[in-house]
């Protein structure tokens, strides 16, 4: 079991190493949350939900907190294991003697350390620029939401791996099965309203709109949010059974 979490532990340092040397992976994982968190945060500077006095900021960031955590933890992991499937990475690595454990522990890892990054700069940029903070007691909250996030987006992103048939396809088929919901759950525009009932309970039903507010009442005062922490709960065992089911080691 040591030498599992040792070599796991190695894997996740060559995995970060791997991360930074690839330009298109840390500007679409790391850097793009931060640039539409300065870009739109701009844009909402001085303004207020209707109704409240509530600053449009205030909800934006962690928002956008929960978008870096989908985009590092879903898009990115995703996409590089249908990659490295496709180019029979996967398939050379089952053969050596590093454990499949191991490896998939590593790359997990490896995420984990990610996403607590942009978070910690996601938050910092906010709190800075914007003046946004987590209220009193917030702190919990958020690292719920952070636990949970990870825990179900990692899950979903090695899920949706397993039905990407290209390396071409891998980024764009990850973008656009949350994109979407991320815009009409209003995760970039707090003052996003006026779906139709039906879309709205639908959008309800993803986990994208649930982490969105498990982050958001870290920051602004909420009920105690059985339905989201449930919602996320119910994919991330939806995503082990599918992980356990489809996953694969070659094409």
């Amino acid at each position: 079991m040591t030498r599992s979490v040792r070599l796991a532990a190695r894997q996740a340092l060559l995995e970060q190493r791997s991360f930074w040397r690839s330009p298109e992976y840390a500007l679409f994982t790391f850097a793009f949350p931060l640039m539409i968190l300065l870009l739109i945060g701009a844009a909402n500077v001085g303004s207020y939900l209707p109704g409240t006095h509530v600053k449009n900021t205030t909800v934006f960031v962690p928002g956008i907190l929960a978008f870096g955590v989908i985009v590092a933890a879903y898009v990115n992991l995703g996409s590089k294991v249908a990659v490295l499937r496709h180019d029979g990475v996967l398939k050379r690595i089952k053969t050596t003697p590093l454990p499949s454990a191991a490896y998939l522990g590593g790359l997990l890892a490896s995420t984990v350390a990610t996403v607590v990054l942009i978070t910690a700069c996601t938050g910092l940029i906010g709190w800075l620029a914007f003046g946004a903070d987590p209220r009193p007691g917030g702190l919990p909250a958020l690292t719920a939401g952070l636990i949970l996030g990870i825990m179900c987006f990692a899950t979903l992103g090695l899920a949706i791996s397993s039905v990407i048939t290209s390396a071409e396809s891998a980024g764009p088929i990850a973008y656009a099965s949350f994109l979407p919901i991320a815009i009409i759950s209003g995760v970039f525009d707090p003052t996003f309203s006026g779906l139709p009932q039906w879309l709205s309970r639908m959008v309800a039903a993803f986990p994208v709109k649930a982490l969105a507010q498990l982050m958001q009442g870290a920051y602004t005062v909420r009920p105690f949010p059985a339905w989201d922490l449930a919602n996320l709960a119910l994919w991330t065992a939806a995503g082990v059974g599918f992980v356990a089911w489809r996953f694969r080691w070659h094409t």
